[in-house]
Protein backbone atom coordinates (compact mmCIF):
# COMPACT_ATOMS: atom_id res chain seq x y z
CA UNK A 1 0.00 0.00 0.00
CA UNK A 2 1.42 3.38 -0.80
CA UNK A 3 2.07 5.80 1.99
CA UNK A 4 0.36 9.23 2.09
CA UNK A 5 3.79 11.36 0.87
CA UNK A 6 3.59 9.01 -2.58
CA UNK A 7 -0.06 9.02 -2.73
CA UNK A 8 0.58 13.12 -2.57
CA UNK A 9 3.19 13.15 -5.31
CA UNK A 10 0.85 11.18 -7.78
CA UNK A 11 -2.06 13.90 -7.17
CA UNK A 12 0.67 16.83 -7.90
CA UNK A 13 1.75 15.29 -11.14
CA UNK A 14 0.50 16.37 -14.48
CA UNK A 15 0.95 14.72 -18.05
CA UNK A 16 0.74 18.14 -19.58
CA UNK A 17 1.62 21.12 -18.38
CA UNK A 18 0.33 24.35 -20.06
CA UNK A 19 1.40 28.01 -19.54
CA UNK A 20 -0.26 30.85 -21.26
CA UNK A 21 -0.16 34.30 -20.39
CA UNK A 22 -4.01 35.80 -19.83
CA UNK A 23 -6.72 33.35 -18.50
CA UNK A 24 -9.04 33.95 -21.39
CA UNK A 25 -6.14 32.44 -23.59
CA UNK A 26 -7.46 28.83 -22.18
CA UNK A 27 -11.10 29.39 -20.99
CA UNK A 28 -12.81 27.26 -23.47
CA UNK A 29 -10.42 24.49 -22.97
CA UNK A 30 -11.00 24.42 -19.33
CA UNK A 31 -14.52 24.37 -19.56
CA UNK A 32 -14.13 21.03 -21.16
CA UNK A 33 -11.94 19.67 -18.54
CA UNK A 34 -13.18 17.84 -15.40
CA UNK A 35 -12.58 18.21 -11.80
CA UNK A 36 -10.78 21.54 -12.56
CA UNK A 37 -9.77 23.17 -9.38
CA UNK A 38 -8.06 26.89 -9.21
CA UNK A 39 -5.18 27.56 -6.50
CA UNK A 40 -2.21 29.98 -6.06
CA UNK A 41 1.38 29.58 -5.74
CA UNK A 42 4.28 32.04 -5.58
CA UNK A 43 3.14 34.88 -7.91
CA UNK A 44 1.18 32.42 -9.96
CA UNK A 45 -2.60 30.95 -10.54
CA UNK A 46 -2.84 27.24 -11.23
CA UNK A 47 -5.61 25.38 -12.24
CA UNK A 48 -5.47 21.26 -12.29
CA UNK A 49 -8.17 19.01 -13.79
CA UNK A 50 -8.58 15.92 -16.25
CA UNK A 51 -9.32 16.15 -19.97
CA UNK A 52 -10.41 12.47 -21.29
CA UNK A 53 -8.10 11.08 -18.60
CA UNK A 54 -5.69 13.12 -18.77
CA UNK A 55 -4.62 14.91 -16.03
CA UNK A 56 -3.56 18.90 -16.74
CA UNK A 57 -2.26 21.59 -14.53
CA UNK A 58 -2.29 25.08 -16.23
CA UNK A 59 -0.15 28.16 -14.98
CA UNK A 60 -1.06 32.00 -16.12
CA UNK A 61 1.95 33.65 -16.59
CA UNK A 62 1.35 36.86 -16.89
CA UNK A 63 2.22 38.62 -20.55
CA UNK A 64 5.93 38.88 -21.60
CA UNK A 65 9.04 36.56 -21.18
CA UNK A 66 10.32 36.91 -17.59
CA UNK A 67 7.01 36.32 -16.24
CA UNK A 68 6.70 32.75 -18.39
CA UNK A 69 9.95 31.38 -17.90
CA UNK A 70 9.29 31.91 -13.78
CA UNK A 71 5.70 30.59 -14.69
CA UNK A 72 7.10 27.61 -16.77
CA UNK A 73 9.84 26.79 -13.55
CA UNK A 74 6.99 26.91 -10.87
CA UNK A 75 5.08 24.37 -13.23
CA UNK A 76 7.45 21.99 -13.92
CA UNK A 77 8.41 21.88 -10.12
CA UNK A 78 4.99 21.69 -9.14
CA UNK A 79 3.53 18.88 -11.26
CA UNK A 80 6.37 17.59 -13.26
CA UNK A 81 5.03 16.87 -16.62
CA UNK A 82 5.87 15.01 -19.51
CA UNK A 83 4.99 17.69 -22.10
CA UNK A 84 4.95 21.67 -22.04
CA UNK A 85 2.72 23.58 -23.88
CA UNK A 86 2.98 27.48 -24.78
CA UNK A 87 -0.90 28.35 -25.45
CA UNK A 88 -2.60 31.38 -26.58
CA UNK A 89 -3.21 34.12 -28.68
CA UNK A 90 -0.76 35.15 -31.20
CA UNK A 91 -0.56 38.11 -33.77
CA UNK A 92 -0.53 36.97 -37.57
CA UNK A 93 2.79 37.93 -39.51
CA UNK A 94 1.38 36.89 -43.36
CA UNK A 95 -1.72 37.87 -44.80
CA UNK A 96 -2.63 34.18 -45.70
CA UNK A 97 -3.38 33.94 -41.98
CA UNK A 98 -6.84 34.34 -40.95
CA UNK A 99 -8.11 35.52 -37.21
CA UNK A 100 -8.83 31.65 -35.82
CA UNK A 101 -6.12 29.99 -37.43
CA UNK A 102 -4.07 27.68 -35.47
CA UNK A 103 -0.44 28.10 -35.55
CA UNK A 104 2.17 25.24 -34.29
CA UNK A 105 5.96 26.24 -33.71
CA UNK A 106 8.56 24.22 -35.67
CA UNK A 107 11.02 26.69 -34.83
CA UNK A 108 10.84 29.64 -32.40
CA UNK A 109 13.11 32.95 -32.42
CA UNK A 110 13.07 36.24 -30.78
CA UNK A 111 14.14 39.86 -31.70
CA UNK A 112 17.86 38.88 -30.17
CA UNK A 113 18.84 36.18 -32.13
CA UNK A 114 17.71 33.80 -29.73
CA UNK A 115 16.37 30.67 -31.86
CA UNK A 116 15.31 27.13 -30.69
CA UNK A 117 14.16 24.11 -33.27
CA UNK A 118 11.40 21.82 -32.31
CA UNK A 119 11.07 18.11 -33.29
CA UNK A 120 8.05 18.41 -35.07
CA UNK A 121 6.49 16.00 -37.89
CA UNK A 122 2.76 17.09 -38.47
CA UNK A 123 1.84 18.57 -41.48
CA UNK A 124 0.36 21.41 -42.35
CA UNK A 125 -3.25 22.30 -43.30
CA UNK A 126 -4.18 25.89 -44.25
CA UNK A 127 -7.40 25.05 -46.00
CA UNK A 128 -8.59 23.47 -42.59
CA UNK A 129 -6.64 27.22 -40.78
CA UNK A 130 -3.76 25.21 -39.36
CA UNK A 131 -0.18 26.38 -40.19
CA UNK A 132 2.96 25.38 -39.08
CA UNK A 133 6.00 27.35 -39.02
CA UNK A 134 8.08 29.67 -37.06
CA UNK A 135 7.12 31.59 -34.57
CA UNK A 136 8.67 34.89 -33.00
CA UNK A 137 8.69 35.66 -29.36
CA UNK A 138 8.63 39.66 -29.42
CA UNK A 139 9.78 41.88 -26.29
CA UNK A 140 6.34 43.89 -26.80
CA UNK A 141 2.90 43.78 -28.39
CA UNK A 142 3.28 43.85 -31.99
CA UNK A 143 0.25 46.79 -33.01
CA UNK A 144 0.22 47.80 -36.58
CA UNK A 145 0.61 45.83 -39.56
CA UNK A 146 3.74 47.74 -40.88
CA UNK A 147 5.75 46.16 -38.50
CA UNK A 148 4.02 43.07 -38.31
CA UNK A 149 4.86 42.76 -42.04
CA UNK A 150 8.28 43.75 -41.55
CA UNK A 151 8.94 41.42 -38.80
CA UNK A 152 7.38 38.53 -40.54
CA UNK A 153 9.93 39.27 -43.60
CA UNK A 154 12.77 39.97 -40.93
CA UNK A 155 12.91 36.88 -38.74
CA UNK A 156 10.61 34.35 -41.30
CA UNK A 157 7.88 34.03 -38.79
CA UNK A 158 4.11 32.89 -39.56
CA UNK A 159 2.82 34.78 -35.92
CA UNK A 160 4.52 36.36 -33.33
CA UNK A 161 3.58 35.95 -29.32
CA UNK A 162 4.94 36.95 -25.96
CA UNK A 163 5.84 34.29 -24.32
CA UNK A 164 6.61 30.88 -26.04
CA UNK A 165 10.76 31.22 -26.54
CA UNK A 166 11.31 31.37 -22.79
CA UNK A 167 8.30 28.34 -22.11
CA UNK A 168 10.42 26.20 -24.78
CA UNK A 169 14.15 27.20 -23.40
CA UNK A 170 12.49 26.04 -19.45
CA UNK A 171 11.55 22.68 -21.22
CA UNK A 172 14.78 22.65 -23.31
CA UNK A 173 16.65 22.55 -20.21
CA UNK A 174 14.65 20.25 -18.42
CA UNK A 175 14.64 17.58 -20.74
CA UNK A 176 10.82 17.62 -21.36
CA UNK A 177 8.88 17.45 -24.52
CA UNK A 178 7.28 21.01 -25.96
CA UNK A 179 5.24 22.63 -28.27
CA UNK A 180 4.00 25.92 -28.93
CA UNK A 181 0.22 26.25 -30.35
CA UNK A 182 -1.18 29.68 -30.89
CA UNK A 183 -4.73 30.67 -31.91
CA UNK A 184 -4.48 34.16 -34.22
CA UNK A 185 -6.45 36.64 -32.40
CA UNK A 186 -5.31 39.53 -34.79
CA UNK A 187 -4.11 39.40 -39.03
CA UNK A 188 -2.56 41.72 -41.01
CA UNK A 189 -6.34 43.97 -41.59
CA UNK A 190 -6.05 46.49 -39.07
CA UNK A 191 -3.50 47.85 -36.60
CA UNK A 192 -4.42 46.45 -32.96
CA UNK A 193 -5.79 49.93 -30.96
Amino acid sequence: MPDSHSAAADFAHADIGIVCALPIELGAFLDRCQKVKKYSGGDFTFRGGFYDGIRIAVVESGMGFAPARRATQALLDGHSPRWLLSCGFAGALRPEIPVGSIVVADSIVDQHDQSLQIDLHMAADPARGLFIGRLLTADEIVRTVELKKQLGEQHAALAVDLESLAVAQVARENKTRFLAVRVISDDLSADLP
